[in-house]
């Protein structure tokens, strides 16, 4: 919760309404992301690429339920228009690629889920400076954990991305 002497300008509500908001955000991308990466886990194509998308399948429910239990205790509770919308656009990006081959899918999922992953980590640097400025360590310390649990994720994806790519045109050659 804010610490006394806050640096905000503004009510003490207007800034615990903005953090709220923040934290409403981050639910629904994460709510977002779980859709997600259960599509992704079905169509990889490479065993490794299964259990990493397994592997952060688990750690994004639980960061959800971390955002979850943390604007509950404030006394506010999820936008889910936001998780609706998020999750829209995430079936409107896989509309467009309706029609790929199953390595072309694959090497798109990784691609997108590193995206994300970075996505992720702006969105967190954002919540931890708002927390910061109005005083809230409890949720500045979240966004920084969180955020440290996206970039090493980025990092294990990331070099799945070309293999991925080169395997998707040595199929295309079979075909």
């Amino acid at each position: 919760m804010p610490l006394e002497g806050n640096p905000i300008m503004g009510t003490n509500n207007d800034v615990q309404e903005r953090i709220g908001r923040y934290l409403e955000d981050a639910i629904a991308v994460e709510s977002s992301a779980i859709t997600g990466l259960k599509d992704m886990m079905s169509e990889a194509t490479d065993q490794q690429d299964t259990m990493l998308f397994q592997q952060h399948l688990a750690e994004t429910e639980r960061q959800k339920e971390r955002l979850e239990a943390v604007l509950q205790a404030r006394g506010q509770h999820t936008n889910k228009l936001k998780d609706v919308m998020n999750k829209i656009g995430l079936a409107a990006t896989d509309l467009l690629h309706a029609g790929k081959d199953a390595e072309d899918k694959a090497t798109r999922n990784l691609i997108q889920a590193y995206t994300i992953e970075n996505m992720e980590v702006a969105m967190y640097e954002s919540l931890y400076a708002a927390a910061t400025a109005a005083g809230d360590v409890e949720v500045a310390t979240l966004a920084k954990e969180i955020q440290a649990e996206e970039k090493a994720t980025a990092q294990k994806i990331f070099p799945r991305i070309a293999p991925m790519a080169r395997t998707a045109v040595m199929a295309g050659d079979l075909a």
